[in-house]
């Protein structure tokens, strides 16, 4: 007869169980969200729960007298992995979502696709009317027509075992145009059932003078030649707007923005991939992290974009700043340009007003075709700073690299350039002066070329 004590069970397993199951009753109630992201960068918690276990298990088996559980059983190292395919599955579906934000995941081997379209009665609208566009699930394409009223097309889509069964789901499902203290709201009503949600395209048509409201959960939304103000939203989806002739404001978490066109101010904020602005008559400002790129083109007043690793403002973009998770680009500026940044190179060509950048772990080049007429100031960390001016400019110059040296192709004799003990230095005057060009740097070269 073995005295050997019984080996106690470890609580890992259970513990395991009971995340996955929170996981999967998450996802189901909040499909959208990006639990892959949030595992991605919190995964070392599972190591954390699985040392606390294996405490609660040494403690409790020396109380009772039982044996230690091992430190990894077969079955916990089974549960471990499956937790990391779950989200990767996770993460793969997000992405599937982020590409086509219509595509139907849920998987069922009985059910079909179907869709049926209907035309809502036309309604007449007062002068400079307010219209607000809501779906749950579905594409909002927006523009306007030639006379005061306002109509509406439906494309409706659902699932089903048959076609007969798609259809009632559908057939529940009424969007209707409701008149309200603020003006107009056309959304579907009964939209989500127990299988899920019916999709509800909407496609109208509206008075030239409308202000226009819309937004999709998930879906993209398109908007065209409406003169009042636009505001667009989509959870999951892309964002065009073309030819407005107002302020425009277009809010999102996954997607592509595109705007051009605009009569007045336009503004972007949250979340996203690519975004594009050009042909902007007043100021346009991005607020958020998109993943780019970033293109900006011919804004008449301010650009400019704010984010966790970039903040710039540019007066007058003639030509065009561009952003990328590594570079930003600006050229043909007909005001001054701030930018403040870490971990990008930064290339700028042709900036008319002041220049003031700030930047670490980057790359910095800055080329004139003119003779710079207004300061130039760039402090850089762990960087190359290399600015080109021409051959008839005239400065004033002050130049120092920390852990590093300074080559300059001028040489008026008002110009004093040292490289000792592992810093290097430049200052003094060329030509009758001017502008102020201060630049410094921790680490790196500092070249001053001059252009034929």
């Amino acid at each position: 007869m073995s005295n050997a004590p019984n080996q106690r069970g470890s609580i890992f397993s259970g513990l395991l169980l009971i995340f996955l199951g929170a996981v999967f009753l998450f996802e189901h109630f909040h499909p959208g969200f990006r639990l892959w992201h949030y595992f991605y960068r919190y995964w070392p918690l599972l190591l954390i729960l699985w040392g606390a276990a294996k405490i609660i298990d040494h403690l409790s088996a020396q109380r009772s007298g039982e044996g230690k559980p091992p430190l990894l059983s077969g079955g916990e190292a089974a549960l471990m992995v499956l937790v990391v395919f779950v989200f990767i599955g996770l993460g793969v579906k997000s992405w599937m979502m982020e590409k086509d934000p219509n595509l139907n995941l849920n998987v069922d081997m009985f059910s079909k696709d179907y869709s049926e379209t209907e035309e809502l009665p036309a309604k007449t609208l007062p002068a400079n009317a307010q219209v607000t566009l809501t779906t749950e699930r579905g594409d909002i394409s927006a523009h306007t027509g030639e006379d005061a009223g306002l109509r509406v097309m439906v494309n409706k889509s659902a699932s089903g075992p048959t076609e007969s069964a798609a259809q009632e789901r559908m057939k529940k499902v009424k969007v209707v145009i409701e008149q309200t203290g603020g003006g107009y709201l056309v959304h579907p009503v009964n939209q989500e059932d127990s299988e899920g949600v019916v999709g509800a395209d909407l496609n109208v048509t509206l008075p030239p003078q409308t202000a226009l409201w819309a937004n999709t959960s998930h879906g993209n939304v398109n908007i065209s030649d409406v003169a009042g103000s636009v505001t667009a939203g989509s959870s999951n989806g892309d964002i065009e707007i073309h030819k407005g002739g107002s302020d425009v404001s277009a809010k999102m978490s996954k997607g592509d923005v595109r705007i051009t066109g605009i009569a007045g101010n336009v503004s972007v904020a949250g979340h996203g991939n690519e975004i594009e602005i050009s042909d902007v008559k007043g100021n346009a400002a991005i607020d958020g992290d998109f993943f780019g790129p970033i293109r900006v083109r011919s804004v008449a007043g301010r650009a400019s974009y704010h984010s966790q690793k970039a903040d710039i403002t540019i007066v007058g973009v003639r030509g065009r700043l561009q952003l990328d998770s590594e570079q930003i680009e600006i050229s043909d500026v007909a005001g001054a340009s701030k930018l403040n940044t870490h971990d990008k190179d930064i290339d700028v060509e042709n900036v008319n007003g002041r220049l003031d950048i700030t930047d670490t772990k980057g790359d910095i080049k800055v080329r004139y075709s003119q003779a710079p007429r207004e300061d130039i100031n760039i402090a850089d960390d762990s960087g190359e700073v290399d600015i080109t001016l021409p051959l008839n400019s005239s400065f004033e110059v002050s130049a120092v690299s920390q852990s590093g040296e300074v080559q300059s192709d001028f040489d008026d004799s008002g110009l004093k350039l040292t490289n000792e003990n592992g810093t290097g230095r430049l200052s003094g005057k060329v030509g009758t002066g001017g502008p102020k060009i201060h630049i410094a740097t921790s680490y790196g070269t500092i070249y001053l070329h001059k252009s034929s």
